[in-house]
């Protein structure tokens, strides 16, 4: 901090002793550590206070958001994630372009997909290739 060699701290000490005298120096030094310490503390006490009002300030803007996602307000949460309008650009562009690529004759029913792939998995279990040997079922009974 103060980069104070020995010989430096010497003859400060020699002139602190001239100038003070050695009755008073303990008395002094008492004096100027407590002072030292009553200046830590403020600054403490002043870094701890911006930091509650950052903080503070920060909860604010969150809950400022939160109350208007709450309300459907989602337009300044859109622009604040992206601003450009790239993604929702990127986004509406795929949806079109699936709307018109899929026919409504091709997919009809998520159910009625489910039920071919299932029949087709019971299918591939009944083949012979997929039935365990007499031995393989033998063994995994034991």
């Amino acid at each position: 901090m103060l980069d104070i060699g020995g010989w430096e701290f010497l003859i400060v000490a020699f002139v602190l002793v001239m100038v003070v005298g050695p009755k008073e120096l303990p008395k002094m030094l008492r004096g100027f550590t407590g002072i030292m310490r009553q200046i830590r503390r403020a600054a403490n006490e002043f870094t701890s206070s911006m930091t509650d009002l950052a903080n503070e300030a920060d909860m604010a803007d969150l809950k400022k958001t939160l109350d208007q996602a709450k309300s459907g307000n989602l337009d300044e949460i859109a622009d604040a994630i992206d601003p450009t309008g790239g993604v929702g650009e990127t986004v509406g562009s795929l949806k079109d372009s699936i709307g018109k690529d899929a026919a409504d004759d091709d997919v009809k029913d998520i159910g009625t997909i489910a039920k071919v792939a299932g029949d087709e998995m019971v299918a591939a279990t009944k083949s012979p290739e997929a039935q365990p040997s007499k031995q393989s079922a033998k063994k995994a009974k034991i």
